[in-house]
């Protein structure tokens, strides 16, 4: 007498045999792509704090360039001059006492400072008992910062990395009122009062 189950079992078992491999197939095929993407996004999430970094190192620098300027008018009384300033990073970041092949700097170029409008300086200390009145001067300054890359030795290469202009409105004060505008209203082009 034959036995109808067993040899019902015996042919599923048959045709499910390699069943299991095309299932950890399909399984490993998808961890693979899942891992792929991880992968992908992780690199690029590295590049844009990359990026950022370097822009907010740029727009940093800028700044300094401001204050810098800020500082050299109320201390030496020059305002009328573009300033330039070269800030190699490479050196700074790692401590390094020459500069390596690559280095990366940041150019800072200040324009003049240009007085926009003169107002009283009532409540400063130096004004109290003074025949010649101070005053206090809103300027305005336009800083350009470039961060560049340079590799020397046999084929020196330079590639500019990041760029920031910066306008900003500061007020200086006290300011001896003979000086507060020391710029015709004409030469100052695009500025109206």
């Amino acid at each position: 007498m034959i036995d109808l189950p067993a040899t019902c079992s015996r042919s599923r078992r048959r045709r499910e045999r390699g069943s299991a491999f095309i299932v950890a197939l399909l399984v490993l095929v998808v961890m693979t792509i899942a891992g792929l993407a991880l992968t992908l996004m992780t690199q690029t999430e590295v590049r844009i704090g990359a990026n950022e970094r370097e822009a907010n190192r740029t727009f940093y620098a800028s700044d300094s360039g401001i204050n810098v300027s800020s500082a050299r008018t109320l201390w030496g009384g020059k305002y009328t001059q573009t300033l330039t300033i070269l800030l190699n990073t490479t050196q700074q970041d790692t401590g390094a006492s020459t500069a390596p092949p690559l280095t990366f700097a940041d150019q800072i170029t200040v324009t003049p400072l240009y007085a926009m409008y003169s107002g009283s300086a009532d409540k400063t200390s130096k004004n109290q008992n003074q025949q010649t009145p101070y005053s206090a001067v809103t300027h305005i300054v336009n800083v350009t910062t470039v961060r560049v890359g340079q590799l020397t030795g046999s084929h020196p290469y330079t590639q500019n990395m990041a760029q920031r202009i910066v306008v900003s409105m500061i007020e200086l004060q006290p300011w001896a009122t003979a000086n507060a505008f020391p710029y015709h209203p004409q030469t100052v082009t695009g500025l109206r009062y």
